[in-house]
């Protein structure tokens, strides 16, 4: 009897602990909805129907059917309904003779658990023939040069067309074929749909041609396309606050800086910094929790996130590496300085634990410091601001700050000698450490050699950029023109820069 009760024991504490997990529910679904069967069959001839039947593999839920439900050519109205794990498309017209249809689902349907989705391609033809030409294409990114997955490719009739009659999308790989394609003449475009309206965006990465291809079954050519995001001439216009009181506004290039006004203050007797032709900053007097900026007929509220403080530094920084010739550290702050008390800068030595002074000049730059650091010898030191040493316009001062300085000798940098070849007329060579540009060298022309001197040793990127238009920076696709991206090359590898050590290199811009 007692052998039987502990079994009884061992029998309820095993089932106890069996409901005690959990069903995880096993690997995650990311793999489209495909197609089980249609009516009619991809590839389909002498098609006479007034509905088109597609029988999915799994249950899907119809996104925005109007929009990403496109039947081309676009000459017959239609209705969709989704019934279990079918989608019908009936048809309110009857279909041209002897024409190929290409039906497209693009992002049409996703699988209604884990959302995935795709582009669907179904092609059938109310003829004998069915259009067989096919275009290829492969896109990459025109910075990077690396392969762009899910860019959409596209055919038009004409440079006026905004929505393609022929389109695809690119795989992992960049590549994208388009099929069933009817012998002509196209102009092509390719542009990443960021908002799935089919329609190449202002704002979208994107590159297009004014040439077209005439394309029948001799066509063989395989399209290559770099996208990027064009310069936007025609942008809004922008307005934020970049700190407490620092307005910051950036403009379309067909509107002046005078014509902007707001009315709680003069925008025009402000002290401004002009980044560049369509961007400026204005340094306020006075806090301000809000101000409606306008030009024309144009109007906006303007919010400012920042609270009302102590003088505080824009520098994210706060550690500066000095090469030996450097000579000063310049440190930006919220507002416009009006003074600033030099007894209240010193530079602290932790090696020694001692103060030095620093008797020297201080530069104000509107809501910058220049700090000159005079013949003070450190390897490692810390510069102070006192609290109260800075003066801001409106009688603000600041809390006490530290930045850590650190001096390189020569003996702990490095240098990078480039030979440099390109046919272009002019190119650049540009150099960049963790994706930030360290420094460049413009203006050059056949075969040279440059030189980056005391370089913190690292791993370095560097490029060679075919500069058109010698302005000595990099230019994307213009739409207004259709001039292609600058191209733009990379040595394919990282350097790496070696303290107290001469290295080597060699790039090229590709025959």
């Amino acid at each position: 009897m007692v052998r039987f009760a502990s079994l009884l024991i061992f029998c309820l504490l095993c089932l106890g602990c069996a409901q005690i997990g959990s069903i995880t529910g096993g690997s995650k679904d990311t793999i489209a909805p495909r197609i089980k069967g249609s009516n009619p069959m991809d590839g389909a001839l002498n098609v006479q129907t007034r509905q088109i039947e597609i029988e999915f593999d799994e249950f899907v839920a119809l996104q925005k059917p109007n929009e990403n439900i496109v039947l081309l050519p676009s000459n017959v109205s239609y209705e969709t309904r989704l019934v279990n794990k079918t989608l019908f498309i009936d048809l309110e017209q009857e279909l041209e003779v002897n024409t190929t249809y290409s039906l497209y689902l693009n992002e049409a349907v996703k699988d209604i658990t884990e959302g995935n989705d795709t582009l669907i391609q179904l092609v059938f033809s109310t003829g004998f023939e069915l259009d067989s030409n096919e275009v290829f294409f492969q896109i990459s990114d025109a910075y990077t040069n690396a392969p762009i997955q899910d860019a959409t490719v596209g055919l038009f009739d004409s440079l006026a067309q905004n929505k393609p009659i022929y389109f695809s999308k690119t795989n992992e790989k960049g590549f994208a074929k388009l099929r069933a394609i009817a012998d002509g003449s196209y102009f092509y475009a390719v542009f990443l749909d960021e908002n799935k309206n089919n329609i190449s965006d202002a704002d979208e990465a994107q590159f297009a041609t004014m040439s077209p291809i005439h394309i029948d079954t001799n066509y063989t050519d395989t399209l290559h396309c770099k996208l990027s995001i064009p310069l936007m001439k025609k942008s809004p216009t922008q307005m934020e606050f970049i700190a407490s009181h620092i307005l910051a506004l950036r403009k379309p290039s067909v509107l002046s800086f005078d014509e902007f006004y707001a009315n709680e203050v003069d925008l025009t007797q402000l002290p401004t910094t002009q980044m560049n032709d369509d961007s400026i900053h204005y340094y306020l007097p006075t806090y301000y929790e809000s101000l409606q900026v306008a030009v024309d007929t144009l109007k906006k509220k303007v919010r400012n996130e920042y609270p009302e403080a102590a003088i505080t530094s824009l520098t994210l920084v706060k550690k500066f590496v000095l090469l030996p010739d450097s000579c000063c550290v310049r440190i930006n702050f919220d507002r416009r300085i009006d003074s600033v008390k030099n007894e209240g800068l010193r530079i602290f030595l932790p090696v020694d634990s001692s103060l030095i002074a620093l008797d020297l000049g201080v530069l104000l730059l509107k809501n910058a410091l220049n700090i000159e650091l005079g013949a003070a010898e450190f390897d490692r030191a810390i510069l102070k601001i006192d609290s109260g040493a800075i003066i801001g316009i409106n009688g603000s001062v600041n809390e006490a700050m530290d930045f850590v300085l650190q001096r390189k000798n020569s003996e702990s940098l490095g240098d990078l000698n480039v030979a440099g070849y390109s046919s272009a007329n002019k190119y650049f060579i540009s150099l960049f450490k963790s994706e930030k540009l360290i420094d460049k060298r413009v203006d050059l022309t056949g075969n040279v050699n440059v030189s980056f001197n005391e370089l913190i040793p690292g791993d370095y990127d560097v490029f060679i950029v075919e500069d058109k238009n010698n302005n000595g920076i990099w230019d994307p696709f213009d739409p207004e023109t259709y001039t292609a991206p600058e191209k733009r090359f990379s040595l394919g590898r990282k350097v790496r820069v070696k303290a107290n050590f001469e290295h080597e290199i060699e790039i090229r811009t590709p025959e």
